[in-house]
């Protein structure tokens, strides 16, 4: 149950951003670095990204609650790269 929760607050709260989050990622376009000189809404576009992904990501894990199947078992004693 709490899995679900915190996925549906994930989705709702990453969703009602991602508008306006377009928004200004376009509106940086008149925008460029100082030392590079790219344009800043080329480098802050990896953000949208990043949101799309994250509400893909707990849509699955929202639906994964609903139908009951647990997140895999993580054993923290195992030397692995984290990944």
């Amino acid at each position: 149950m709490l899995a679900f929760l915190v996925a549906l607050a994930a989705v709702i709260l990453f969703g009602m951003a991602l508008p306006a989050t377009v928004k200004y990622v376009a509106f940086m376009k008149v925008e460029s670095s100082s030392y590079l000189k790219i344009r800043l809404d080329v480098l802050y576009s990896v953000y949208v990204v990043f949101a799309v992904a994250v509400v893909v990501r707990y849509a699955w894990a929202m639906l994964n609650a609903v139908r009951g199947v647990a997140p895999e078992e993580v054993d923290i004693t195992k030397t692995s790269s984290g990944l």
